[in-house]
């Protein structure tokens, strides 16, 4: 169809042959004629061309990090007999993805190839779709355009954002990766006596040797010899009711971000690891780089689900429990941790060589009130209190906070509850 100008050339033309033929003025009428003509052409130019253009799109990587660059490639080909007109290509992009996807062309040769390009830098996870790309062919003068779809819609992945973080090391136990497959000394339930180490904070008091107790004069533990294995079980909790605010500053985001670097962390360690939510289903326990990339790729897109006042991370926790397979390490991302899960997971650890809770409160993400925010750190010291008591590692942290100096406290057995800027104020009560 006729461009703006193309209208304007075309409505000047048919004012010049009215013109010309209201006062006889009949070269008035031929140049009126040539520009209504003349736009005819441009139109016969972009619409009867014999060019046959084909398009085709690649996006690198196919699975980038926050804040990567990513290539998005197009490849033009005329495979027709005559050449292509000026073109004008748009590539389609999300409100959220940055970045200038508009190009122009002077025109392919018949049988040639040209190559442009463009990079996007996504700032946070989740699915991108690129398209449809319009392709335009202007005339020469600019008087007739015809756009088309060239090119479908492509989508890529951008995981998480993750920090590196170091693997956990047993209570009253150091040891190392390489050890920790092996046949190692514990404090669960065992069938062969096999040394003695000890107590530290958390240790099941049933496992005292009480006669080398007085002898040293202190407590010591039976350490009895169980299969323990490399596996770990991270829970992502992915209840609506448990977090607050929404976008990157949300305590769910930072939930997903955590447990990305905690996938990340059992993947480059050795383990297998399943990742679950409280109410997504989860992928199975494996190893491998695939493994790894499913995993990511679920971090990528989900989102929270049910209602505000739910207790699916409860009801997961409770099958695991249930299930009662002995596995090496729990880790639970969550946001608020109430007193009902805390008192499941005082259960578990029976279960779990080690269990690590990571919490961002919704308190500390949302716009309550001052009174409110109080009461909710309360809470979160409270639990996080009880939880040191039966041996569990806590993390407790607020919007800016890194993990990975908080996740290693935690590894080397130090426990991290409320925080001072959180906590009420005396003057002002």
């Amino acid at each position: 169809m006729p461009t703006a100008r193309g209208w304007l050339v075309a409505g000047t033309g048919l004012t010049l042959v009215v013109v010309g033929l209201f006062f006889g003025a009949r070269a008035l009428e031929q140049l009126g004629i040539a520009l209504i003509f003349l736009v005819l052409v441009a139109f016969g130019v972009v619409r009867l061309g014999k060019h046959d253009l084909t398009v085709e799109r690649a996006i690198v990587p196919q699975r980038a990090a926050a804040q990567q660059e990513v290539t998005v490639s197009l490849a033009l080909h005329n495979a027709g007999g005559g050449p292509a007109p000026l073109l004008l290509l748009e590539d389609r992009l999300p409100s959220r993805l940055p970045g200038r996807s508009r190009f122009t062309l002077s025109g392919i040769e018949p049988g040639g190839r040209r190559d442009v390009s463009y990079t996007v830098r996504p700032q946070r996870r989740g699915r991108y779709e690129i398209g449809p790309l319009t392709l335009g062919l202007v005339d020469p003068f600019g008087l007739a355009r015809i756009t088309s779809s060239a090119a479908t819609a492509q989508s890529f992945l951008v995981h998480p954002h993750t920090e590196p973080l170091i693997l956990p090391r047993d209570a009253g136990d150091r040891r190392s990766v390489s050890t920790s497959a092996l046949r190692q000394p514990t404090g669960a339930q065992g069938e062969d006596f096999y040394a003695l180490r000890e107590y530290v904070q958390g240790d099941d008091l049933r496992k005292v040797h009480w006669p080398s107790s007085a002898k040293r004069g202190k407590v010591m533990i039976r350490q009895e010899e169980t299969p323990w294995h490399t596996r770990a079980t991270i829970v992502l909790d992915d209840r609506t009711g448990a977090h607050a605010a929404s976008g990157d500053p949300s305590s769910f985001e930072n939930a997903v971000e955590a447990a990305a670097s905690v996938v990340e962390l059992y993947h480059g360690t050795g383990y297998a690891y399943r990742l679950a939510g409280a109410h997504h289903p989860g992928i199975p326990s494996a190893r491998g780089n695939a493994h790894l990339h499913r995993c990511l790729d679920l971090l990528a897109t989900l989102e929270t689900g049910g209602r505000s006042s739910d207790d699916a991370l409860l009801s997961r926790l409770l099958d695991m429990e249930a299930r009662g397979a002995a596995e090496e390490t729990l880790v639970l991302i969550t946001g608020s941790l109430g007193a009902d899960v805390a008192t499941v997971l005082g259960r578990l650890h029976r279960l779990f060589k080690q269990i690590i809770v990571v919490s961002f409160p919704a308190h500390r993400f949302g716009s309550d009130a001052t009174k409110q925010r109080w009461d909710g750190e309360r809470v979160t010291v409270e639990v996080t209190r009880n939880l040191a008591r039966s041996g569990i590692r806590c993390v407790v942290l607020g919007p800016g906070e890194s993990l990975a100096g908080a996740w290693s406290s935690a590894a080397s057995g130090k426990a991290r509850g409320g925080d001072g800027a959180w906590a009420q104020k005396p003057e002002l009560v």
